[in-house]
């Protein structure tokens, strides 16, 4: 069903929520914190101060500021893959479904997408260090590669996203970024980092489980990002960090004071101590200028000299506490090494799979108790498997140990060297056991760090000490008393005329944090609001015949609490209960569905497609035609991937005559993946065409009206593809071009917006198709139309024709790039 067949929604019927209205959608939150900031009743200092921490000013770099569609994933050598394995997408909204059995390359295909943009699979991290012997292809293991095509808003060519391997580690991988215009730079300059985190675009089977069965904080974390708060947080948290910087020097140059006036009085018969006491102690007359005199007076043959003092009397060497701690605790994870010295995790983990092929086996053949290797009988019974079950365990957790003791070396290491600065000025006296200090930053053997670094502080503390005490002795005997206490009263000077200059922006920031922290409080509020409307209104489609209700989605707790959770209230039947605990597997699994795709699908993702893996697992069938139909709307404005076995997705688009793109895998020997485009929306009503036209004796109107009109769809549907990518090439905004396609009721108003980008050129749709396709093509389309007209349309060979309009509709598909 085309764009122009859709049924006009019931007035009584909820808007859905998976439809984007552009009334209803919150601008990105960049935009509206700009509005609102503009239109807020603040002094311009306040409002200086709230651009500043927003990040106004900051270069932005390369990153895309268009909305990313996937045009292509190329890959070899990566998981099921081996020989080079190519799924070719049209880069625009609309469902793919990516079919084929099990063992065929679909997960690797879907996997390679998310590992080409992250690298790694963050939302399982756990299974990195498990999958890392193992994720290159057996047949094809020496350059695996995985290359995206991408297509970015505005841009007339496509990017390209490459990712490449320079070890046998999966860790090990490299990715670069080609963008026209733009050069090939690291893919981390690409900007996507937050967005992969906050509106992650992929989805596994999983997926659905860990986003229900995880940690209730984690639950939380993963809903809360996707309210795309973190502009907000980032700036407030920034300007907290000032405040609280600048109110540490108030209460320092506060705390001060009482025993420099206490110093002074100490000693009331010096002239200057009484003129500093005054400059400093009139109830609001402090006078910095009579203290800067006094602070000034200070001989200045000396200034040198008493300057290289004052940095040796404050010098700070490293805490030996710290640093033994340090050393103890790497020593301890180099010990944990030692301990396990001669294990091998990969050997066990080797033996491992060796064993559960072998458990495998026995459990494929229970009564089988001959080796199959060795052919010795009787040695698979039930006390060999029991004993092998217990060794798969046991070397499961040697290798992990393993694992584990060579981190917390890295982790000491790391630990260790993070203790090693150095100060902006080092004395000349400490310049050698100094620079052997932070020598050790350098050391890469972990058992020569810890030695060199305890023996290094050892030696550096000393010496601080010793240098401390020389330079404190030298400059009370160097100076009167009058001379110490300046430099007291000095240094407090600084303090205080910070603390005066900066008054009116203590003030200023505290409004600006009240403005932000009450701005986050009511965006919060309106946005989880926003996220809730979508979650019930997806589950209402998914829930089919469930008799539980989702009657409430929301957050416990703030994103720094300890206790946070998101709560999920349902009812059965009109009995309230937590939605966890009354749903079936099928119906958690639909729930996820719900949470995860407005997560997804918000205006901040930079993000125009969703890769989904095998979501049907555990849906009876009713919950299978609701999942087709919450994606055929969500494919009006975004590119779906969907990877699934199950033939019940791709019936239930065909039975409820929903458009979708249909490719088919397969997998030969030597792992050499196929993908083959079977069915595309313009391909199934030309097939549709096609069958009319083979099929004898059918009643008159069936040519003359059925026809013509299944050819008209297929241009139609051709059309629209034409004017997505037109328009997406020029930057042209996705709500305007929707908006345009829904107000485009007549065939020529789709054509005129696909040639033109303008539904108003109607008129001109004739001559422009003439000019491009040539004559023959506007009689074909006059055919198409006739069929809905009274008389319909004669058509003396329906074969001909149909193959007429499938050349016409394949030229139309492939626009010409414009600037």
């Amino acid at each position: 069903m085309t764009v122009t067949e859709q049924p006009q929604p019931n007035a009584d019927e909820p808007t859905d929520p998976t439809r984007p209205n552009p009334a209803d959608q919150p601008p990105p939150l960049a935009d509206l914190v700009r509005t609102r900031l503009g239109a807020a009743a603040l002094t311009e200092p306040v409002k200086a101060i709230l651009k500043e921490a927003l990040g106004e000013d900051e270069t932005r770099g390369t990153s895309p500021v268009g909305r990313v569609y996937l045009d292509s994933v190329a890959v070899n050598g990566f998981r099921g893959i081996g020989p080079r394995a190519r799924l070719s997408l049209s880069p625009r909204p609309g469902v793919n479904l990516v079919v084929g059995r099990n063992g065929s390359g679909k997960s690797s295909l879907s996997d390679a997408i998310e590992v080409g943009f992250t690298g790694t699979r963050a939302h399982r991290p756990a299974q990195d260090a498990t999958r890392g012997s193992h994720w290159a292809n057996l047949h094809n293991a020496e350059s695996p590669k995985i290359e995206l095509k991408l297509a970015i808003e505005g841009d007339t060519g496509n990017s390209t996203l490459t990712r490449t391997w320079t070890s046998e580690e999966f860790g090990s991988s490299e990715a670069t970024f080609k963008r026209p215009g733009h050069g090939t730079v690291p893919v981390a300059d690409a900007g996507w980092d937050t967005a992969l985190a906050d509106h992650r675009p992929f989805l596994s089977y999983t997926d659905l489980d860990l986003m229900l069965t995880g940690k209730p904080s984690e639950r939380y974390d993963a809903i809360a990002t996707i309210l795309g708060m973190d502009l907000l947080s980032t700036a407030t948290n920034r300007l907290s960090a000032r405040e609280k910087a600048l109110a540490a020097v108030a209460k320092e140059a506060k705390d001060t004071l009482p025993g420099l006036k206490d110093a002074l009085y100490a000693l009331e018969d010096d002239d200057r101590a009484v003129q500093a006491l005054l400059a400093v102690d009139t109830p609001g007359a402090l006078d910095l200028d009579t203290i800067d005199a006094l602070v000034a007076g200070l001989p200045p043959a000396d200034d040198s000299r008493l300057a290289e003092l004052q940095i040796e009397a404050g010098v700070q060497g490293p805490d030996l506490a710290e640093v033994e701690e340090a050393v103890r605790r790497l020593r301890i994870a180099l010990a944990d090494v030692e301990d396990l010295h001669g294990t091998d995790a990969e050997n066990a983990r080797l033996r491992v799979d060796l064993l559960e092929k072998a458990l495998a086996h026995s459990d494929r053949h229970p009564d089988d108790d001959v080796c199959p290797a060795c052919g010795t009988e009787r040695v698979l019974g039930r006390e060999w498997y029991d004993r092998a079950s217990r060794q798969v365990a046991e070397l499961r957790r040697e290798a992990k140990a393993a694992e584990d003791a060579r981190a917390a070396v890295r982790t000491g290491k790391r630990n260790l060297q993070n203790l090693i600065e150095n100060p902006k000025r080092i004395p000349v006296a400490l310049a050698d056991p100094w620079k052997a200090w932070t020598d050790c930053r350098q050391i890469t053997d972990p058992v020569e760090l810890a030695r060199s670094a305890e023996a290094a502080a050892t030696v550096l503390a000393d010496a601080c000490d010793a240098v401390r005490t020389h330079a404190g002795r030298e400059l009370e005997e160097r100076d009167e008393r009058w001379r110490a206490l300046v430099t007291r009263l000095a240094a407090w000077a600084d303090k205080a005329r910070e603390v005066e200059r900066d008054k009116s922006l203590r003030t200023d920031l505290g409004k600006a944090v009240r403005w932000l922290k009450s701005l986050s409080t009511e965006l919060r509020e309106q946005r989880m609001e926003r996220f809730t409307d979508a979650t019930q209104g997806i589950w209402e489609r998914l829930r089919q015949e469930s008799n539980v209700d989702l009657t409430a989605v929301s957050l416990k707790g703030s994103e720094k609490a300890n206790v946070r959770k998101l709560v999920m209230a349902a009812s059965v039947d009109g009995q309230d209960a937590p939605a966890l605990d009354v749903m079936s597997q099928g119906e958690l699994h639909s729930l996820a569905l719900s949470l995860f795709l407005p997560r997804a699908t918000t205006a901040d993702s930079p993000f125009g497609f969703l890769v989904i893996d095998d979501p049907v697992q555990s849906m009876d069938p009713t919950k299978v035609h609701g999942l087709a139909q919450v994606l055929h709307e969500m494919g009006r404005h975004r590119q779906i991937v969907v990877f699934t076995h199950d033939p019940r997705l791709q019936k239930a688009f065909t039975d409820q005559e929903l458009p979708v793109t249909v490719f088919q895998v397969a997998r030969g020997e030597g792992s050499r993946v196929k993908v083959a485009c079977v069915d595309d929306p313009v391909a199934q009503a030309i097939g549709d065409a096609r069958a009319i036209a083979a099929t004898p004796d059918l009643p008159p109107g069936t040519h003359s009206h059925v026809l013509p009109g299944l050819c008209r769809i297929a241009l139609e549907n051709a059309l629209l593809e034409a004017a997505w990518i037109r328009h997406h090439r020029t930057g042209g905004s996705e709500h305007d071009l929707q908006a345009a396609i829904d107000s485009a009721e007549r065939f020529q108003e789709v054509a005129a917006f696909a040639l033109f980008g303008d539904v108003r050129r109607g008129g001109d749709v004739k001559e422009e198709v003439r000019r491009r396709y040539g004559s023959p093509a506007c009689s074909l389309i006059q055919q198409c139309q006739k069929g809905a007209h009274p008389d319909g349309a004669s058509i003396p060979n329906p074969h001909r024709f149909v193959t007429d309009v499938e050349n016409l509709a394949q030229k139309i598909r492939k626009p010409e790039v414009t600037a």
